[in-house]
C-alpha cells in the first residue's frame, strides 16, 4: 500500500515538473521580449549560452533553480517558489477520520454535518467538518499535532472568511486537536496573543456541539476519541 502510494504521488509530481519547466519557459520568453532583449543577450548577462536559453524557453532544457532565478532576473523579473492547496489529502488518509468521527457521534441532531466541504464553488480547499445550525455555521478544522500554531490559523482563517462570504452567514471557527497529555500541556501553554483570538474553552464548544446552541466564539476544542471508534458515520445526516 505504502509503495503504491509513493509510486503514484512520483508520478503526479513528475507530470506536475514537466508543466511547469513548460511554463517557465514560456514566460521566460516573454519576459525576455518585453525587455528587448536576444535569447544570446539573456544568455551573456548569466554566463549561458544561447541554445540553452532556447531550450529553456522551449521546455526542453530543466534549468536548476539558482539558474532559473538568474535567468528571471536577467530579464527583469523575479521568480517565486510557493505552495498552493491542490487535491486535498483526504481525513481517511490523513489519520484524522477518528477525531472528526468523535465530533460527529456527540453533536447534537439540529446540526447538519458537513464532511470535507468545499469552502467556496470552485475552490480546492475543503473546510474537515461543518456543523451547520440554524443560527450560525461551525467550521472544524482537525489538526492531530499542533506544529506551527500561527501558521495554522492563518490557514483555517483564510477558509473561514472564504466559507463566510460563500454562505453568507456567520461562520465560527474551532481548531480540534486530540485530548492526549501531551497536546494538553501544548494547549495549556499557549500565549495570550492565541487565546485571546480562539477564546472559547473546549468545555465550552463541547457543550455548543451537544446541545445544538450557537457558539459565538472561535477556540480549541480537545477531543477525546475512545478506542476502537473511528469510523464515520452520518449517512442520515448528510
Amino acid at each position: 500500500m505504502v509503495k503504491r502510494r509513493l509510486t503514484r504521488h512520483a508520478s503526479l509530481g513528475r507530470r506536475r515538473a514537466a508543466a511547469l519547466v513548460t511554463r517557465f519557459g514560456g514566460e521566460l520568453r516573454i519576459a525576455r521580449l518585453t525587455a528587448g532583449l536576444t535569447q544570446a543577450q539573456l544568455a551573456c548577462k548569466v554566463g549561458l549560452s544561447q541554445s540553452f536559453v532556447s531550450l529553456v524557453e522551449r521546455g526542453r532544457r530543466r534549468a536548476t533553480l539558482d539558474i532559473a532565478c538568474a535567468l528571471a532576473a536577467a530579464a527583469g523579473h523575479d521568480l517565486s517558489l510557493r505552495l498552493f492547496p491542490a487535491s486535498r489529502l483526504s481525513l481517511r488518509d490523513s489519520g484524522q477520520l477518528g477525531l472528526v468521527d468523535s465530533i460527529a457521534r456527540r453533536a447534537h441532531a439540529s446540526w447538519h454535518l458537513r464532511l470535507e466541504a468545499p469552502v467556496a464553488p470552485g475552490d480546492r480547499r475543503c473546510a474537515d467538518l461543518l456543523l451547520v445550525g440554524p443560527h450560525e455555521v461551525i467550521h472544524i478544522e482537525v489538526e492531530r499535532w499542533l506544529v506551527d500554531v500561527q501558521a495554522q490559523l492563518r490557514s483555517a482563517e483564510l477558509k473561514r472568511q472564504a466559507l463566510a462570504q460563500s454562505l453568507e452567514r456567520s461562520v465560527r471557527l474551532v481548531i480540534a486537536v486530540p485530548a492526549t497529555r501531551r497536546m494538553r500541556h501544548l494547549v495549556a501553554g499557549l500565549g495570550d496573543g492565541i487565546r485571546r483570538v480562539l477564546p472559547a474553552s473546549s468545555a465550552t464548544i463541547l457543550r455548543a456541539i451537544e446541545s445544538g446552541h450557537a457558539l459565538g466564539a472561535d477556540g480549541i476544542l480537545l477531543v477525546p476519541v475512545p478506542p476502537g471508534r473511528s469510523a464515520f458515520r452520518m449517512t442520515s445526516r448528510s
